[in-house]
């Protein structure tokens, strides 16, 4: 588990509004832009690397440049994660997904050492056991056959403050992404500022690395 510091309520400026928004039923919303992918695909051609493994790290990091999205309700108390990794499903030869941990790193290189192998044993079936685990990542799936307008994304309960985000289909060199999170965490602003972080991200893959 990654490291974490207790948000202290009483000095926190956000305290009425995430004291408001614990009273919704539902306070999660989706948000779903397109983004310029073009350059990105380009590059990962050009190199010989996994345009998913591109797109997934730059989402990551772009994530991880966000405070807001690193920060969690757990147990009715909010912190904030140091960094967070990512959670991804991976199409296994069953046509069954496998789930993959694959940590943040510094750079895409790193990243790319230590999450390559385990999505190999994933396509073929025999994912690596995850472990015990926190709430400190962003579940993060591919729908490489759909090129979607928005998603509703699936929750496990109406609390949940793990953010929930899917990327699709590149067409027209634009890929949608899709991104679920709790208001009482995250606003319209923080989205803003992560579409921005992975858009200047495939725009200039060289800072992957």
């Amino acid at each position: 588990m990654s490291d974490y510091k207790i948000i202290e309520l009483a000095s926190w400026p956000r305290k009425e509004l995430f004291e408001d928004y614990q009273k919704y039923a539902a306070a999660c919303y989706n948000v779903s832009v397109k983004i310029s992918a073009g350059r990105l695909y380009d590059y990962a051609k050009d190199n010989d690397e996994s345009f998913f493994l591109l797109s997934l790290y730059a989402i990551l990091r772009a994530a991880n440049q966000v405070e807001q999205l690193r920060r969690r309700v757990v147990d009715n108390v909010p912190l904030e994660f140091d960094r967070i990794a990512a959670l991804t499903p991976v199409l296994g030869p069953d046509e069954l997904f496998y789930q993959v941990w694959c940590d943040y790193c510094d750079t895409f290189a790193e990243f790319k050492a230590t999450a390559s192998p385990k999505i190999a044993a994933a396509k073929l079936g025999k994912a690596l056991p995850l472990g015990e685990f926190s709430e400190d990542f962003i579940c993060a799936s591919c729908l490489p056959w759909l090129h979607f307008e928005s998603i509703a994304h699936a929750e496990m309960n109406f609390d949940q403050t793990i953010p929930i985000l899917s990327w699709g289909k590149l067409e027209n060199n634009l890929i949608p992404i899709s991104i679920k999170v709790n208001h009482s965490l995250v606003d319209g602003l923080h989205i803003s500022r992560f579409f921005n972080n992975i858009q200047r991200s495939f725009d200039h893959p060289s800072v992957l690395f």
